[in-house]
């Protein structure tokens, strides 16, 4: 999200739109530091990568839990495995296990794609940014789902759902012209995974009834 505020920053005048838009990380640090001065500008940035580290340890987690909650439920690859509970930590191990061969493998990707010659061809993109187009497209309709809860207030049902579907709408839009055809590569990959899910999902569900 700073990367989308920083561009905005640089049509302001900070950094001019073509030396945001070439440069990348570089640019976005000479946009704080053109804002903040150098000292400020370092340490903000510094704070942007440790931030950036909290998104790969966020990932690891949300594959552990994603992969016992679905488990848990007799759904998804081989939830026996996955939803047993280690008694000495009491902890999903198998699923804390997957959890850390997927971040790694994102983390693979996101090396071969973004910081060399790229090993993926047309989809190669910013796994690291482009996710945003997926989920707050699917916060919109959360939004508009909370303005029907009649016992709420006026500002909690009406306002504040109407600036976050704006605010999402800004996000997609600022992404899908930052990356361009990359969206389209994003979303190709999003697609099929959804669709591998959705087999799994049908599958257990079959067995099920």
């Amino acid at each position: 999200m700073a990367v989308y505020i920083l561009y905005y920053v640089g049509l302001a005048g900070a950094v001019t739109n073509e030396e945001m838009m070439a440069g990348g990380e570089a640019a976005a640090r000479m946009a704080f530091e053109t804002v903040f001065t150098s000292v400020g500008g370092t340490l903000i940035f510094v704070f942007v990568i440790i931030s950036c580290l909290g998104t790969l340890n966020g990932l690891m987690l949300a594959c552990t839990r994603g992969m016992y909650s679905l488990a848990a439920r007799d759904r998804g690859p081989n939830p026996k495995l996955f939803k047993e509970i280690s008694p000495a930590t009491n902890m999903p191990t198998n699923a804390a296990i997957f959890g850390v061969l997927l971040a790694g493998a994102w983390l693979l990707y996101f090396y071969g794609a973004n910081l060399t010659t790229s090993w993926f061809g047309f989809f190669s993109f910013d796994s690291s940014e482009l996710p945003i187009v997926a989920i707050y497209a699917m916060y919109i309709p959360i939004f508009f789902k909370m303005m029907t809860f009649k016992e709420l207030p006026t500002f909690k049902r009406i306002i504040a759902p109407f600036v976050a579907v704006c605010g999402c709408i800004f996000m997609v839009i600022a992404a899908c012209f930052a990356h361009r055809t990359a969206v389209v590569a994003f979303l190709i990959v999003f697609v099929v995974i959804t669709i591998i899910g959705l087999f799994f999902a049908k599958e257990r569900t079959e067995k099920t009834l």
